[in-house]
């Protein structure tokens, strides 16, 4: 094997910029489910949606940090968390988007099973080639709640 390990760099998610009336829409959704919840006076759940609509302004605004990856015959790293292949039960390169390659690993882990790794500049055949020898390559989809929030711009 030529290499021991492959490293790169990507931003944490596709920035997309958010004009005037997408923030117009949001307000007048969370500002609809804010009066609903008065009127049925529940009060918990309209703190929740002025908190959650106060927290997704506040995410939609951020611009997307540059996070680092290693894979190397021990495990995958994503930003300093290390998971060893021990923990992995397997890994596909989705190559359906043309700009945004993206390599999907499921875990064993019950909170988090799956990571989603966008892989940049990364050679996509490079990676699969070399994650073929340590775990089965089998074929999956990003989950759909993941697509949405990608659609809506998260």
């Amino acid at each position: 094997m030529e290499n021991e390990s492959i490293y790169w760099e990507a931003p944490e998610y596709v920035h997309q910029e958010k004009d005037k009336n997408w923030f117009i829409s949001f307000g007048l959704i969370a500002f609809a489910f804010f009066v609903v919840a008065l009127l049925l006076k529940n009060i918990l759940f309209a703190i929740i949606v002025a908190l959650a609509s106060f927290t997704v302004v506040l995410y939609s605004r951020r611009t997307p940090g540059v996070l680092s990856f290693e894979t190397n015959r021990v495990g995958l790293s994503v930003n300093k968390t290390f998971y060893p292949y021990s923990f992995l039960y397997s890994f596909w390169v989705d190559q359906t988007e043309p700009h945004a390659h993206k390599l999907l690993v499921t875990s064993k882990k019950l909170l988090m099973p799956m990571l989603i790794i966008p892989l940049g500049e990364q050679d996509p055949d490079e990676l699969r080639n070399f994650l073929a020898n340590y775990l089965p390559e089998q074929e999956m989809m990003e989950p759909l709640s993941h697509k949405i929030l990608e659609y809506f711009g998260f």
